[in-house]
């Protein structure tokens, strides 16, 4: 399995001795439909991977993408940015990212999270393996259980020494194993670490006895477990995961593409809400994501046009916006950072503060090296009066405090002067 590095927005040049050979872009190329949509560009024997990071692996190449925010930063630094917001922002629950140092340069995303899923398999399993009752039909020389009356008269009319018994046992083999079982048998092929692999291998082995799951079934969600199963529900959803980004049916052997990519756009909002959250909650605020929603203008007949649905807003006591937030995955070209803003960004940010009737708004960027944490630039919007704020969010996961508390801040007005 040959391994690249390619970083999100940059691009990949095609052809013989460059960073892809022409059968390995045709194969990536033919996978396209199966990847998020939009998450490749291509170019005159070029192509890049756009606000999508992660991992593809297509016939023997496998591509991670990582975040380029900083230059600066070195490949380990970017895996423990990724994986630090990953696990912030609820993807990878229970890593440990913060000061571990689990990507090291000789490790490879796609081994950081299947061993982040082997950790945590491990860890449950030293509990038990997972086991519930199941109703079982046998007939049996004695009673066990209660005799089935109906099968005792169709099967065993004539055979008064046989008994159809139904009973209860205690099994292994259920839905929620079934699809951890399948997730292992999935990832053992995917590592690309021998002592990796020898690990899985020997969690392999605690599921003797579990079958995996049948072509196209899904298995149970983390939402669907019982309080009894609730512990495995971070391992369900990794589980998810790994499966929802195999094609051609991994399952069966004949798997040909794998894909596990993340938007970054989608995953820095999350990522700023989780920060957020506890700093508003001191405020008194209540944090909202992709929401409320409401219309930037209305036809005679009363039908709304154009939907709006900020990324943050936090509310008060009556549910009232009375801060904006936009969260921007962007890198700022230029020591000025207000100079640097798009107008359809200050368009948009003026008409939330128009519709909302909200004083305060902000565009918050990852912080990068123009725009460090804890950095404000300020301006006033004309028309709605209301105020713009410019800040950097740290993406090394560490708790947002004091400097962010000018912006979430209740003495803002919800309504522009």
């Amino acid at each position: 399995m040959r391994q690249l590095t390619a970083y999100e927005h940059g691009w990949l040049e095609v052809g013989e001795d460059r960073e892809l050979a022409p059968h390995e872009a045709e194969a990536l190329a033919s996978a396209e439909s199966l990847l998020p949509a939009g998450c490749l560009q291509w170019g005159h024997r070029r192509v890049k991977f756009t606000q999508f990071c992660g991992v593809v692996q297509v016939g023997g190449l496998q591509v991670e993408v990582l975040p380029k925010l900083t230059p600066y930063q070195t490949e380990a630094q970017q895996r423990d940015t990724l994986l630090t917001m990953l696990a912030c922002a609820g993807d990878l629950e229970a890593v440990d990212t913060l000061g571990a140092g689990l990507a090291t340069s000789r490790t490879t995303l796609l081994d950081l999270f299947i061993r982040h899923f082997a950790h945590l398999l491990e860890r449950q399993l030293q509990q038990g393996l997972l086991r519930d009752y199941q109703d079982i039909d046998d007939t049996l020389d004695q009673v066990r259980g209660r005799i089935d009356l109906v099968r005792q008269q169709r099967e065993n009319l004539f055979k008064p020494q046989r008994l159809a018994c139904r009973y209860s046992e205690l099994v292994a083999d259920i839905p929620v194993n079934r699809l951890l079982h399948s997730a292992l048998r999935l990832v053992i092929s995917l590592a690309t670490s021998p002592l990796l692999a020898q690990q899985l291998h020997a969690l392999r082995m605690r599921f003797s006895g579990v079958g995996t799951l049948a072509p196209h079934e899904r298995g149970p969600t983390a939402e669907q477990l019982n309080r009894m199963q609730s512990r495995f529900a971070p391992l369900v959803a990794l589980a998810h995961l790994f499966l929802d980004g195999q094609f051609l049916d991994a399952r069966s052997g004949s798997q040909q593409a794998f894909s596990l990519l993340f938007d970054m756009n989608r995953l820095f909002e999350r990522y700023t809400a989780s920060r957020l959250r506890p700093l508003a909650r001191r405020q008194g605020l209540k944090l909202m994501e992709q929401g409320p929603r409401r219309y930037l203008g209305h036809e005679e007949n009363g039908r709304g046009r154009l939907l709006m649905r900020p990324d943050i807003s936090l509310l008060d006591e009556s549910r009232r916006p009375v801060i904006i937030l936009d969260t921007k995955w962007k890198r700022i070209e230029g020591p000025d950072p207000l100079a640097a803003l798009s107008a359809a960004d200050l368009y948009q940010l003026s008409a939330y503060a128009t519709a909302y009737s909200c004083g305060s708004v902000v565009l918050l960027y990852p912080e990068q090296a123009h725009l460090r944490a804890g950095q404000r630039h300020t301006m006033t919007l004309a028309g709605s009066g209301a105020r713009l704020t410019l800040a950097g969010i740290p993406l090394d996961g560490t708790a947002i405090g004091s400097e962010l508390n000018p912006i979430i801040s209740t003495k803002h007005p919800s309504r522009p002067p």
